[in-house]
C-alpha cells in the first residue's frame, strides 16, 4: 500500500514539474567550448597584432565579469534569503509586543470580576428583599432591609471602581501596544518600495541576459566564419551587457542594504 501511495506521488511529483514553468534561475557563465576555442585563435591570428589583443583582451574581460557577476547574485541570494527571514521574525515579535503585560492585565479584570461576583449577588438579593418589603409595606422590615443595601452598595461600588480601574489600565496598555505595532509595521512597509526597486532591477537583468543569450550566439557564428571585426563587435557588445547586468546587481545590492538597516532599525525597537 504505502509503495503505491509513493509512486503515485512520485508520478504526481514529475507531472507537475513538466507543466509548470521552470523557476527563473541567472543565465550560465558563457564560455567558449574545445572547437569554439579554436576557431577563436584561429580567427584571433588572421587579425592585425592590435585587434587580436583587443579580442583576446574583450573575452577575458568578459569572462572575468560574468565570474564577478555569478559570485555577487550568490551574495544576493543570501543576503535576500536573511532580510525576508528578519523581516518574518520581526513581524512575528510584533504581533507578541506587551503581551505578557495585556495577558496579566486581562487576568487581574477577570479575577475581579470573579471575586466580587458573590458581593455583586448579595447586592442583588439585598435589592429584591427591599422591593418586596416596600411591596408589603412593613415599615421595620423596610428600614432594616434598606439598611442593608445602604450597606452593600458602599462595597458594591468600591467593586465596581477597582474593576473599572482594571479595565481602564487594561484598554489603556492595549491602545499602547496598538500604537507601537502600527509604528513598527508602518516603518516595515517602508521595505515594499525597496523589493519592488529589486523586481525593477530583477526585470532588467532578466531582459539583458536575453540580450547576451542572442549576442552570444552571434560571437559563436562570427568565429565559425573566421570573422574577427564581427567578433569584436560582438564581444564589445557582450562586455557593455555584463557591465549593465552588474550594474543593475550593484543597485539591488543597495536596496538589500537599505531592507537590512530597516530591519534592524525596528529590531532595536523591539528590545
Amino acid at each position: 500500500m504505502k509503495s503505491r501511495m509513493l509512486k503515485a506521488v512520485i508520478f504526481l511529483t514529475l507531472l507537475l514539474s513538466a507543466l509548470l514553468p521552470a523557476a527563473v534561475t541567472e543565465a550560465a557563465v558563457n564560455t567558449l567550448s574545445t572547437t569554439a576555442q579554436k576557431q577563436f585563435d584561429k580567427t584571433k591570428a588572421a587579425l592585425s597584432s592590435s585587434d587580436s589583443a583587443k579580442l583576446q583582451s574583450l573575452y577575458q574581460s568578459f569572462i572575468q565579469q560574468q565570474n564577478a557577476i555569478g559570485e555577487r547574485d550568490t551574495r544576493l541570494k543570501v543576503t535576500s534569503k536573511t532580510n525576508d527571514d528578519k523581516e518574518s521574525e520581526i513581524r512575528q515579535k510584533i504581533k507578541l509586543i506587551d503581551k505578557a503585560k495585556l495577558d496579566a492585565l486581562d487576568r487581574k479584570v477577570t479575577q475581579l470580576k470573579q471575586y466580587y461576583q458573590p458581593l455583586f449577588d448579595k447586592y442583588a438579593v439585598a435589592q429584591a428583599e427591599l422591593k418586596a418589603a416596600r411591596k408589603y409595606g412593613i415599615k421595620e422590615l423596610t428600614a432594616a432591609v434598606q439598611l442593608k443595601v445602604d450597606l452593600l452598595e458602599i462595597s458594591v461600588k468600591g467593586a465596581k471602581e477597582e474593576i473599572r480601574t482594571a479595565q481602564n489600565a487594561l484598554s489603556s496598555a492595549k491602545s499602547s501596544a496598538s500604537d507601537k505595532m502600527k509604528r513598527m509595521r508602518t516603518q516595515l512597509d517602508a521595505i515594499n518600495a525597496q523589493e519592488q526597486q529589486v523586481s525593477t532591477a530583477k526585470s532588467a537583468i532578466s531582459q539583458l541576459n536575453k540580450q547576451k543569450s542572442a549576442e552570444w550566439s552571434d560571437l559563436l557564428y562570427a568565429l565559425r566564419s573566421y570573422d574577427g571585426k564581427t567578433a569584436i563587435r560582438s564581444l564589445t557588445t557582450l562586455f557593455s551587457v555584463v557591465q549593465q547586468i552588474s550594474a543593475q546587481q550593484i543597485k539591488i545590492e543597495g536596496y538589500e542594504n537599505k531592507i537590512a538597516a530597516i530591519n534592524k532599525s525596528v529590531s532595536y525597537q523591539l528590545v
